[in-house]
């Protein structure tokens, strides 16, 4: 009777630890997709800032006062 007892009580046990092991995994692959769109965020916003900072700088003067004429306020 013991036996019987245990043996229920060893397969609910599986079950409640695999039902527990599936969802972690779920949580982790759900963090790993969220990490990863993070990455190419700051990627895709790393390269923007490389184009923009090469474009300032082979600018001459006059193309640069005239660039940054749009963000200045006149007096």
């Amino acid at each position: 009777m013991l036996t019987r007892i245990q043996l229920y009580l060893f397969i609910g046990a599986a079950f409640v630890l695999g039902a527990v092991g599936i969802y972690a995994s779920g949580v982790q692959r759900g963090i790993d997709r969220a990490q990863r769109r993070i990455d190419g965020k700051r990627l895709d916003n790393f390269q923007t800032a490389t184009e923009v900072e090469n474009e300032v700088k082979s600018l001459d003067d006059g193309g640069l006062v005239d660039r940054a004429s749009e963000w200045v306020r006149k007096r």
